[in-house]
């Protein structure tokens, strides 16, 4: 056997028993090591910053992993009760075989829509706060007003009018540029005017 052939068997394996789950849990695999990786190599950014923001696109992939799988794997499941095992025939159903891919994408897409999103939103935070660890613009302290400051917001800005003016230069009168300000522009004019 040569190595056409093992790359010939590789590929009609990957061919035939592709699924969603795969492709998206070797995606988040790659990206949980790579992104991590290259956030830490990025010599112009503040090394508190890159801490922080390796750590979190690290967990985020760490939580992406199975929730890809489990729900792909869930809607999977579920199309085995809507599709019967067996034809007439006592062949596999095609239409099961259809109907599990394509409701395992689906699953994949929902975990990458909702699933994922709202377990980050929930589990990262307080793992970030038991890490010590704080986002970069949350560190600098605001400016806080004293009690004797007051906002006054009933100020209203106006615009400032335009001056059309002449000026006279050599007894040649030149108009300002604010004269040409609502003038349409069309076509191409060299110089704006």
């Amino acid at each position: 056997m040569g190595l056409t052939d093992s790359i010939k068997k590789i590929c009609h394996n990957l061919g035939t028993n592709n699924k969603p789950t795969y492709v998206v849990m070797a995606i988040a695999t790659v990206k949980g090591i790579a992104r991590p990786t290259f956030t830490m190599m990025d010599k112009t950014e503040n090394p508190e910053t890159k801490k922080y923001t390796a750590l979190r696109e690290g967990l985020t992939e760490v939580i992406a992993i199975p929730a890809y799988w489990a729900c792909g794997e869930l809607s999977a499941k579920a199309a085995e009760k809507l599709f019967p095992q067996k034809t007439k025939n006592g062949a596999v159903n095609p239409a099961l075989l259809k109907a599990k891919k394509n409701l395992m994408f689906m699953g994949v897409c929902a975990a990458a829509l909702f699933i994922i999103p709202g377990t980050c939103s929930v589990v990262i935070k307080p793992i970030m706060d038991k890490l010590g660890l704080k986002a970069p613009e949350k560190k600098q302290p605001k400016p806080e007003l004293s009690k004797n400051t007051t906002l006054n917001t009933n100020t209203v800005l106006q615009q400032p009018k335009p001056i059309n003016q002449t000026i006279n230069i050599n007894n040649n009168k030149y108009n300002t540029l604010n004269t040409y300000a609502n003038r349409p522009q069309v076509g191409l004019r060299v110089g704006g005017l």
